[in-house]
């Protein structure tokens, strides 16, 4: 998704400059008076770059990036020592883990005095080291974890996406302020509620588990019309919505004794629902039974993207009329 995140940032921000993609990674150069970061809905966490410098491939190179590590000014505020906690991700042919990485950088931390150990629910910083073969690079992370959750106690339910994917596909699906929506397989909400970030005509979302219908409802409140439904036959008048956004079933997370008749009852209904001019994004692993049974319903189907979840690889679908 990180062409969607880079959209966002130069439509959101202010003064970006020099900005670039890499794998789970936008990187940018902003105004040091950037503090706005909940303008940004597609991305998990905002961090800034601190250091890089080169390490080696082994374990016992580990010691010489101590001199980096103590050099680098983390800003951690007045309060000493300060809680902190660090997390690291390793790509390339290393005798170390990602594990080692971030055991070893926390020890150095608080062997200066100047931190203790912290938690992922109680620290003052969070330090991110990401080494790829022999360079190293040195983050502490500006946003707190309430961020990816909008700052809010919400509800979930098996199979859910997170809220910056679900901010992903709506804005995949370009919205507009005459949009008709429908999410028919809403789970909590999430992607419902990622979508009442944007100017709309009516926002309706749909489960077939009424236990989940009533989560969805608390996390929705005002946002969206909730109800229980099969997406294989749903309330929805014919041709009533220009706008569908779903992550469809895996069979994974939520047992389906079937997935394919699952899926192909689901897209006959989304024929019918949909405007001639309406359009889905879907999320799916099931990628070729869903270009098989479009091509059987004379739907276009074509891939965004892929994705990497849970170990799997899904596919964002486009499908329209």
């Amino acid at each position: 998704m990180e062409p969607v995140v880079t959209d966002e940032v130069n439509g959101a921000l202010k003064n970006i400059n020099n900005i670039s993609q890499s794998r789970g990674k936008v990187i940018f150069d902003c105004m040091p008076d950037f503090v706005n970061y909940s303008m940004l809905k597609c991305a998990d966490n905002i961090y800034k770059l601190l250091c890089t410098f080169p390490v080696g491939l082994y374990k016992a190179d580990l010691p010489r990036i101590g001199p980096y590590i103590t050099s680098i000014d983390f800003n951690e505020g007045s309060k000493t020592p300060a809680r902190v906690i660090v997390s690291a991700s390793r790509s390339g042919k290393h005798t170390y883990s990602r594990y080692d990485l971030a055991n070893h950088v926390g020890s150095i931390l608080i062997s200066t005095g100047k931190f203790i150990q912290g938690d992922s629910a109680n620290h003052d910083l969070a330090v991110r080291v990401d080494v790829a073969d022999e360079n190293c690079v040195v983050y502490k992370q500006l946003t707190s974890p309430e961020m990816r959750f909008r700052g809010r106690n919400f509800l979930s339910a098996p199979g859910g996406l997170r809220p910056s994917a679900a901010h992903c596909l709506v804005r995949l699906s370009n919205p507009k302020s005459n949009d008709i929506f429908y999410d028919p397989f809403c789970g909590a909400g999430t992607i419902p509620y990622e979508r009442s970030f944007y100017k709309r005509k009516r926002i309706y979302a749909s489960d077939i588990n009424n236990e989940v219908v009533e989560i969805a409802k608390a996390n929705l409140k005002q946002s969206a019309i909730v109800f229980q439904a099969d997406a294989v036959s749903t309330k929805m008048k014919d041709n009533g919505v220009n706008t569908v956004v779903t992550n469809l079933p895996w069979g994974k997370q939520v047992k389906i004794d079937d997935i394919f008749i699952l899926y192909s009852a689901f897209f006959n209904e989304l024929k019918r629902i949909l405007t001639p001019d309406g359009k889905a994004v879907i999320l799916t692993d099931q990628t070729t039974a869903v270009f098989s049974i479009c091509e059987k319903l004379n739907l276009n189907c074509s891939t965004i993207t892929e994705l990497s979840l849970h170990g799997l690889h899904p596919a964002v679908l486009l499908i329209k009329r």
